[in-house]
């Protein structure tokens, strides 16, 4: 078969030795369909568990992207509104008006595109650190945490900027839970994973053991973080109290099936999740900076689209890199920090192999 003439010429085993990387991930698809996916390595430096199809990754920034679907399934059920002052959603917090927020309102939509007027203080939005007590949103909203040390306030005219914001989806999780009623997981949980049959996809909050519990997960099936020299990091995960932005926990075969949802409404398919209103959005450039969609880049080169989510954080590395044009893209996650960007890291050499492989032309 071509997938196993791909995985002799990728060479994986000896790859992970040369970048010190215990395990990894991958997954392809093309024209609404996994095609193939495969992993090698272990998912704890030092033992002999293997990982496999179902080993869950972090995949820290890539949570950015599903939390955006589930704030256009939001829109879709009209429960809010993309264009509507984010205040008349939130209950435990409130955006402070000032001048700023006089010419332009936040909104999902700017907070979604990171050009919502929020600045991340310095040394913001860490991991947790188990010995603290876990901080409510409203507290890390407020300031009043060492995840943020300040009570955010608009800084810059929202659509003006684009600068990345991990505060913006802080504010989007308390604006889900807000009008769900619901926690954000359990939401997220309604909103996308149900509907679409995933089983090894959700938001795991610090403590939180009833949902690896419901969903039959065992301790054995989670990948444990490696730093840059494939040491295991201490307490083998990591938890962010930000989850809409970083929580995510996933396989790369079911981060496929989420991007080929997207990929289908935006083409006008049927989705079980989206609208194709809601996808031509999510895939457009928004406001100031056209290669920045909602919740996702969406980097251009030679009139062609690309649709790009990436994750990063202590422990773990990913990339999520599609073309809804052709309906086909590649997710790779790794149990590791490599100590530089995907472009530069195995997580580049693979997407490059694929493209010279197979013949396709995803970019980053």
């Amino acid at each position: 078969m071509l997938e196993r003439q791909f995985e002799r010429k990728l060479n994986l085993e000896k790859r992970l030795k040369q970048h010190r990387i215990p395990g990894i991930g991958i997954s392809a698809f093309s024209d609404s369909c996994v095609n193939w996916s495969f992993s090698m390595g272990v998912v704890e430096s030092g033992t002999k568990i293997k990982v496999n199809k179902d080993t869950l990754f972090n995949g820290c920034s890539i949570s950015k992207m599903v939390s955006c679907l589930g704030v256009l399934r939001l829109a879709q059920h009209g429960i809010v509104n993309l264009e509507e002052d984010v205040n008349k959603y939130l209950k435990s917090w409130k955006v402070n008006e000032n001048s700023f927020t006089d010419k332009k309102k936040v909104t999902l939509l700017n907070l979604l595109a990171h050009q919502s007027g929020f600045i991340d203080p310095d040394g913001s939005f860490e991991a947790f650190n188990k010995n603290d007590i876990y901080p409510s949103l409203a507290n890390i909203l407020a300031g009043k945490t060492s995840y943020n040390s300040e009570n955010l306030y608009v800084k810059y005219e929202p659509e003006t900027e684009f600068i990345y914001s991990d505060a913006g989806f802080c504010i989007i999780e308390q604006i889900i839970e807000d009008v769900t009623g619901k926690t954000f997981s359990v939401a997220m949980e309604h909103l996308i994973f149900k509907p679409l049959g995933l089983r090894r996809t959700f938001f795991w909050k610090y403590s939180d053991n009833e949902i690896l519990k419901r969903m039959n997960i065992k301790r054995c099936d989670i990948g444990v973080g490696h730093t840059a020299n494939g040491l295991p990091i201490e307490g083998k995960q990591v938890h962010y109290p930000n989850l809409a932005g970083s929580g995510i926990w996933s396989t790369p075969a079911e981060m496929a099936i989420i991007t080929i949802e997207i990929i289908k409404a935006w083409n006008g398919e049927y989705s079980s999740i989206l609208c194709q209103e809601s996808a031509c959005k999510m895939l457009a450039g928004f406001g100031c900076d056209k290669f920045v969609g909602l919740g996702i880049f969406v980097p251009q080169k030679n009139g062609k689209l690309a649709m790009v989510s990436k994750g990063w954080g202590v422990g773990f590395q990913s990339i999520l890199i599609a073309d809804p044009n052709l309906k086909r893209g590649v997710i790779v996650m790794i149990n590791s920090d490599p100590g530089k960007p995907q472009e530069e890291s195995l997580i580049g050499e693979i997407i490059n192999e694929i493209n010279d492989f197979y013949g396709w032309s995803l970019f980053l």
